[in-house]
């Protein structure tokens, strides 16, 4: 058996032991017919995987469609069955959440099967984007110098992205030196001094984590695991080399640390959600110890925990269902459910307030010089609120603030009813192009992922395929793509630059030295 259908066996034995766990916890009717819903959506989309080549042709929309059903579907019966609690529980309509998710998991994958008949020819000769991008570097592998240096820059705009758009932007560069070991397998022992790079990989994780506890970032701390973890999943989910004995043997080591670990870096996001209250009060090193502090104290841990679920029982508007604060930012299944619910629950007055809201964003991405030029009247002042916020607002009335995370599933059942699947079917096509534009066919057959494909994993895994509103999914689509390329190139050719005068430098100090000792 192939490292690849191992691990989807595995998932596949998952969902069944899952699904049993729930006719455990849970009979009722409305609890057992969700879950018979996500294990049909789940198993057909492993299977999907399991049968196809899809995983090793168009490597990146596929695994936005695996990380749909993982996040929004899948996910949910494992992490509730884990914990013994109903995957229906603290949702408005599971039922009708989870056979929604999974009508547009099957449209999604029925476009993919599609896309991928489509572009199979079109695939072996390279387009003009990816002559382009290949021109631009985009496709090249770093040296481990140029990597590292990449690192250090995004780690920089990692620091003030809060305060700057387009330090945000560069951020994602942050991830680039975990991208080290992937390429020493690709490329070989060759690549870099593997000890020493592998030390100095271990340090830069206690720098970021420091750093993510002295800013308060708990999106930091889990999106750099998140991006790695991913990585190697999505390799091993295409790798076709046999499963050995000893890989088992390390592999269930590597599992039993991890599931170890989960719960104190469970409290660790718990520490760092208590300290919360105190950033911009003290200092950075006193954030450290006072997030340090809470970690030790299980009895504040406790209370913050009470008090959030007791905020959820007063509050007419909740996102908790996830109880486990890792597993919460990596299952969206309640936003979804949220958005469906307050959809139907929208009038027709409020459709058109909505259409007209979402024309309103749409305008307001271009630059505010060409809205003048064009007569546009978009108030870019008066937007500081999200499709999740305003679903609430037009169904139960609450405050047009907040920046509620939506869906893209409730906004179009809103604005196009019973015709947004097929809108959503020609919209994946788009979507699907947009994700595999960063990956590309070698000359050996071979498909494989740039940088700027592997590094924004995880926003991909999470929102490839849907987002929290049409117009951020549009702006993902018009303006991230042409953004990160054109960020990355900037970066790439810096660290270049950077990269070879330092080489130079070391090569001429050696040829000094060399001189000194001969004289």
């Amino acid at each position: 058996m192939t490292i690849s259908k191992l691990i989807n066996s595995v998932l596949i034995c998952l969902a069944l032991l899952a699904f049993l766990a729930q006719l455990l916890i849970d009979f009722s009717t409305v609890n057992v017919a969700a879950s018979i819903v996500i294990l049909f959506s789940a198993l057909s989309t492993l299977l999907y995987f399991r049968y196809s080549k899809a995983l090793d042709t168009h490597p990146l929309s596929s695994f936005a469609i695996f990380g749909f059903c993982i996040s929004s579907i899948l996910g949910a019966l494992l992490v509730q069955s884990a914990s013994w609690v109903p995957v229906s529980a603290d949702l408005h309509q599971p039922l009708t959440t989870f056979s929604m998710l999974a009508m547009y998991q099957a449209v999604a994958i029925l476009a993919h099967a599609i896309y991928r008949v489509m572009t199979s020819s079109s695939s072996e000769k390279p387009g003009l984007l990816c002559n382009l991008f290949q021109a631009l570097g985009v496709y090249a592998v770093p040296t481990v110098q140029m990597l590292w240096i990449m690192g250090v820059m995004g780690a920089f705009f990692l620091l003030i992205s809060r305060y700057s758009a387009v330090a945000n932007g560069f951020s994602f560069l942050a991830w680039s030196p975990f991208l080290i070991p992937l390429y020493i397998q690709q490329v070989g022992q060759q690549y870099c001094n593997i000890k020493r790079s592998y030390i100095l990989l271990l340090g830069y994780t206690l720098l970021i984590g420091m750093i993510a506890m002295a800013f308060n970032a708990r999106g930091m701390l889990l999106t750099g695991a998140a991006t790695v973890g991913l990585l190697f999943l999505l390799v091993a989910m295409r790798s076709n080399k046999p499963v050995t004995a000893p890989m088992l043997l390390r592999v269930g080591a590597f599992v039993l640390i991890s599931a170890a670990l989960s719960w104190p870096a469970s409290n660790l996001v718990t520490a760092m959600a208590v300290t919360r209250i105190d950033r911009g009060k003290v200092s950075a090193s006193e954030m450290v110890t006072k997030t340090i502090d809470n970690f030790q104290s299980p009895e504040k841990l406790e209370k913050y925990t009470k008090q959030q679920a007791a905020e959820k029982i007063r509050s007419a508007y909740d996102e908790t269902y996830i109880i486990n604060p890792m597993f919460a930012r990596l299952i969206i299944t309640k936003f979804h459910d949220n958005a469906i619910y307050f959809a139907e629950k929208v009038s027709d007055k409020g459709s058109d307030q909505m259409m007209l809201a979402t024309g309103d964003f749409l305008w307001a991405t271009l630059p505010q010089p060409f809205l003048d030029a064009l007569k546009i009247d978009v108030n870019k002042d008066e937007m500081y609120f999200s499709m999740g916020d305003m679903l609430a607002n037009l169904a139960i009335g609450t405050p047009l603030s907040g920046l509620r995370t939506g869906s893209i599933f409730g906004q179009g059942w809103v604005l196009f009813g019973y015709f947004f699947p097929l809108i959503y079917f020609a919209m994946c096509f788009i979507l699907f192009i947009a994700l595999d534009i960063f990956s590309k066919r070698t000359a050996a057959g071979v498909t494989v992922l740039s940088v700027i494909g592997m590094l924004n994993m995880w926003p991909h895994f999470l929102f490839g395929i849907t987002a929290d509103s049409l117009q951020q999914l549009f702006i993902g689509v018009a303006r991230g793509v042409p953004q990160s390329v054109l960020m990355y190139c900037i970066a790439y050719g810096i660290a270049k630059l950077l990269s070879t005068l330092i080489s130079k430098l070391l090569n001429d100090k050696s040829e000094i030295n060399s001189v000194l000792a001969v004289k």
